[in-house]
């Protein structure tokens, strides 16, 4: 019975404030709307990301990630850092999907990222222990509105492992001056069968026998692959090899140094990048660096 008149009373209390309110017509400086004419709350926007900007994950793929943390200072422990933010327009950003891997849109994205990326670095980024990525909006935010894209790099202890550096300073600036992310000289190790197993980086002025001299572009086309693609990177490197050590790009080129040839990968041929990586490597070590050394210097053998 209790219950039973709790709630009789509750009614009754409610109806006569129904009763009160509308004796009392409308409290002052309202005009007896729900909303009292305030402005509509704006619709929920998806942030847009900002260049300059750092992030810890745990990937070594950035473009893999569907769900990014906070960003965090570039001077407090980071995998990531976020170079450039640019925006799809035409008719990429009228699609129902984000440009997938391959088209005209993704490759100029591409592009642009790499281009971008050389202001921010100070040179190509492809001459440093790094990697670049393009991230796009996860489906969810394309279907909301997101039309950015950014563009992401990440450090290397190596080329080889590809174990992703945990930094706690911006890469801004890394490939000019003292090019703190610059590749250079190398200890490499060879495999039985003449492949090579390891390519650890290390002061020219310690004992070495390996050194990158630069990067290659192979002509357009499919992606390169089998013996013959082997050869033409090789030959490739061969007029990059000579350039870096100021020697002659002539028969005698390989009785002065041997060069390893270096290609990125099939997915990033298809975003258009043709590069290969060429690193001189000499069967006895080096304590300086062969750069500009000339014939005397990197006399033939």
């Amino acid at each position: 019975m209790r219950n039973r008149r709790l709630g009789m009373s509750a009614v009754a209390v409610l109806g006569a404030a129904t009763l009160l309110l509308s004796a009392c017509g409308n409290p002052p400086g309202t005009d007896g709307s729900l909303t009292n004419n305030w402005k509509a709350m704006p619709e929920a926007a998806i942030p847009t990301p900002v260049a300059g900007a750092c992030y810890s994950v745990t990937t070594d793929d950035p473009a893999s990630v569907t769900k990014w943390p906070a960003p965090v200072e570039c001077t407090a422990a980071h995998s990531v850092e976020t170079v450039f933010v640019g925006r799809f327009t035409g008719d990429e950003a009228s699609q129902a999907s984000a440009p997938s891997s391959g088209s005209a849109g993704r490759k100029t994205a591409y592009e642009t990222c790499a281009t971008e990326a050389k202001t921010y670095l100070g040179d190509d980024w492809r001459n440093g222990r790094l990697d670049l990525s393009v991230v796009l909006p996860i489906a969810l935010h394309w279907q909301g509105g997101a039309r950015w894209f950014r563009c992401d790099v990440m450090e290397y202890k190596d080329l080889n492992d590809y174990d992703v550096v945990q930094r706690t300073a911006s890469l801004k600036g890394g490939l000019s001056g003292e090019r703190a992310v610059g590749l250079g000289c190398l200890t490499v190790t060879v495999t039985s069968d003449n492949r090579v197993d390891k390519m650890i980086p290390i002061a020219c002025t310690s004992a070495h026998n390996g050194e990158f001299a630069g990067v290659y572009d192979l002509p357009d086309g499919p992606y390169p692959s089998g013996e013959a693609a082997r050869k033409a990177r090789l030959d490739g490197c061969a007029p990059v090899i000579a350039t870096y050590a100021g020697v002659p790009n002539d028969s005698e080129l390989t009785f002065r140094v041997g060069w390893i040839s270096s290609p990125f990968s099939e997915v990033e041929w298809g975003l258009g990048n043709r590069g290969v990586r060429c690193y001189a490597h000499k069967a006895t070590n080096l304590t300086k660096s062969i750069k500009g050394a000339g014939p005397s210097g990197l006399p033939a053998d």
